[in-house]
């Protein structure tokens, strides 16, 4: 027996996903640290993606430093929990 699976797109479904994505790098900082866990650079993802874009040499010399084991990079997200009020927990 075969399933079918559809997908709609339209204009709801295009802009609530990019609602996401954009709300996900708002949320989202990106740390720099040195092996010894000293803390260089902490900044929003959003603000990391424009450096690398207009400056591109620092995203090659980053990712060269991360893969000679100097430093590490590390993007960090705060998760909110949403509180459902009809969630149930089952006990048994």
């Amino acid at each position: 027996m075969a399933t079918k699976t559809t997908f709609d797109f339209n204009n709801e479904n295009i802009t609530s996903g990019f609602q996401k994505v954009f709300t996900t790098i708002q949320d989202s900082k990106i740390s720099v640290s040195s092996k010894s866990g000293k803390q260089w650079l902490n900044i929003p993802l959003i603000f990391a993606l424009v450096i690398a874009i207009i400056f591109p040499f620092i995203a090659i010399l980053a990712v060269a430093l991360v893969l000679l084991s100097i430093i590490k990079i590390t993007v960090e997200r705060e998760i909110k929990e949403t509180k459902d009020p009809n969630k149930m927990i089952e006990i048994k």
